[in-house]
C-alpha cells in the first residue's frame, strides 16, 4: 500500500495528476478507497467533500454552460436562417415584379397569352426560373398554370403563381389541381346562380297561374 500511495500521491505531480483521473475519468473509487481503507479513514471526509463538489456538482454546471451555449448558438443559426429566407424571399419577388413589368409591354398592367408566350421563351428568363426551382421547358405549361382561365394575368397574380410554383416538383405538378378546382368551383358557382334565378321564375310562374285560375 506504500507503494502504491508513494505512485499515486508521491509529489506534487503525481498527486495533480491522480486528482485529474479522479475527476474526469469516473473512476474516483479506485483512487479513493484504498487510501481510506488502507491509510486512515477520516481521508473519507476530504473524499466526500471533493467528489460531491467538484465531480458532482461544478463538472455538471461546466455542462449545462456548455449545453446553454450550444443551444443559444442554435437559436442565433435559426434566427439568421430565417432572416436569410426572409431576405431571399424579398428579392426573389422584387425580381418578379420587374420580370413582369418588362413583359408588360403595352404597359396595361397584365400579361396576355402572347406575353406570357414571349416572356417564358427567352433563354435568360427559363435558366433564371430553372434556379428558382420551376420547371419553364414547356412555356405552355407554365401559362396554363398561372392562368385562371381568363386569357392574362395581373402582376399580383404572375409574382403569387411563381412563387408557388418555386421550389420542389411535387408543388408544380399540385398547382394544376389548385387551378382547375378553382374553376370548377367558379363554374358551380354560377350553375347555382342559374338555377336559384330558374326556380325563382318558376316560383312566380306558378302564383301567377294559381291567380289566374
Amino acid at each position: 500500500s506504500r507503494a502504491w500511495a508513494n505512485s499515486m500521491y508521491g509529489d506534487g505531480m503525481k498527486s495533480f495528476w491522480t486528482i485529474f483521473e479522479l475527476t474526469f475519468s469516473g473512476c474516483w473509487p479506485n483512487y479513493a478507497r484504498r487510501i481510506i481503507e488502507e491509510v486512515h479513514p477520516l481521508y473519507s471526509l476530504f473524499y466526500f467533500l471533493y467528489v460531491y463538489i467538484v465531480v458532482f456538482v461544478v463538472t455538471r454546471i461546466v455542462a449545462a454552460l456548455f449545453l446553454k451555449e450550444t443551444l443559444a448558438a442554435y437559436a442565433n443559426d435559426a434566427e439568421t436562417m430565417v432572416k436569410e429566407r426572409t431576405k431571399k424571399s424579398h428579392w426573389i419577388r422584387q425580381n418578379l415584379y420587374a420580370l413582369f413589368e418588362e413583359a408588360d409591354t403595352d404597359g396595361d398592367g397584365i400579361l396576355d397569352v402572347d406575353e406570357m408566350r414571349e416572356l417564358f421563351d427567352r433563354p435568360k428568363v427559363k435558366l433564371w426560373l430553372s434556379e428558382l426551382g420551376v420547371d419553364a421547358g414547356d412555356s405552355e405549361s407554365l401559362i396554363e398554370l398561372l392562368d385562371s382561365g381568363d386569357g392574362w394575368v395581373n402582376r399580383d397574380d404572375f409574382v403569387h403563381g411563381l412563387t408557388r410554383l418555386k421550389g420542389e416538383a411535387r408543388s408544380q405538378d399540385l398547382v394544376p389541381i389548385y387551378n382547375h378546382v378553382k374553376r370548377i368551383l367558379g363554374h358551380v358557382k354560377q350553375l347555382y346562380q342559374i338555377i336559384d334565378s330558374v326556380a325563382q321564375q318558376s316560383a312566380k310562374h306558378e302564383a301567377m297561374y294559381k291567380v289566374c285560375v
